[in-house]
């Protein structure tokens, strides 16, 4: 079936099944299983739901061709909507932002390959990424219930992006904790058995959109106080970062080019984060680019 037959199939069903008329738009409310590359973002406007759930048959497209029946798409589907119930969303609460701010996290994305969708999009510059704000209506299944912020929003909050940029933190902070571990089988062999130079891994303790987790007050620094150096991260997708120390020897164009080789050749493209890799520093409590030390 070519993506075309998939497509017009696939909504054609959901319209019969659930009511729906389907429309093209941006991700207002999406959940983190429904995510694809974003070429084509639907719209599903239900009958009597105040939230209009979103997704990307290309996302469907490629289970399909990876061997899931289409019966058993199409459940997905139905499934994750069902997590996208309004009755667990409270209206009146999102309006109060005094309230509303305990459900925002932060999320990062690749800046310049988003520009069409960043602007409508509330967000902050973050070195060459971007970070955008998420309301999670619920955390509790593993699915990850959120809908991104827009700048009209913002503004109906009458906050600035400073002010939702250090809130979404905070709450993130709770909703998502983060954690780092070693994760020594991804060193080359030469370093494998030396228990001195391990790898690690930062992200959050639902492993989806982990590498906001750098975000986080006193995680870097804290981690650097730990290892006792400077360490090089390396953004392996939007879900994690990897962590290297600068003893590691390993050099920084040479990160850097294996993260061109992986981001091209086994990193979906709506997870590339950055071809770039970062540095920090100890001493002067600071990101920045690898290439500049």
């Amino acid at each position: 079936m070519t993506y075309e037959d998939f497509r017009s199939r696939l909504l054609d069903t959901l319209t019969v099944e659930l009511g729906a008329e389907v429309q093209p738009g941006l991700d207002d409310v999406a959940s983190a299983g429904l995510s694809g590359s974003a070429k084509e973002a639907c719209v599903l406007q239900i009958p009597n739901r105040r939230l209009s759930p979103v997704i990307y048959p290309d996302y469907f497209y490629q289970k399909y061709t990876n061997g899931s029946s289409f019966e058993e798409i199409v459940e997905n589907v139905k499934d994750a909507i069902r997590y996208t119930d309004e009755d667990s969303f409270d209206f009146d609460e999102f309006s109060d932002y005094q309230v509303a701010k305990k459900h925002l996290v932060p999320r990062l994305i690749n800046l310049a390959d988003n520009q069409e969708m960043l602007e409508k999009r509330a967000y902050a510059e973050y070195l060459n990424l971007a970070v955008i704000f998420t309301y999670v209506i619920s955390s509790e299944s593993e699915e990850l219930v959120t809908f991104t912020i827009t700048n009209d929003q913002l503004s109906g909050w009458k906050v600035s992006k400073e002010q939702i940029f250090r809130d979404s933190i905070k709450s993130a902070r709770k909703i998502m904790p983060y954690t780092i571990d070693p994760i020594r089988e991804l060193l080359p062999e030469t370093y494998r058995d030396d228990p001195s130079n391990p790898f690690y891994v930062l992200t959050n303790t639902r492993k989806q959109y982990g590498a906001a987790c750098v975000l986080y007050d006193h995680v870097l620094s804290d981690f650097a106080d730990q290892i006792g150096e400077n360490f090089y991260l390396i953004p392996s997708s939007v879900h994690e970062m990897l962590l290297l120390p600068e003893s590691l020897g390993i050099s920084p164009w040479d990160m850097e080019k294996m993260l061109i080789e992986v981001n091209s050749a086994i990193v979906k493209p709506e997870e590339v984060l950055s071809d770039k890799v970062y540095y920090f520093d100890k001493e002067t409590g600071k990101l920045d680019y690898a290439e500049k030390n």
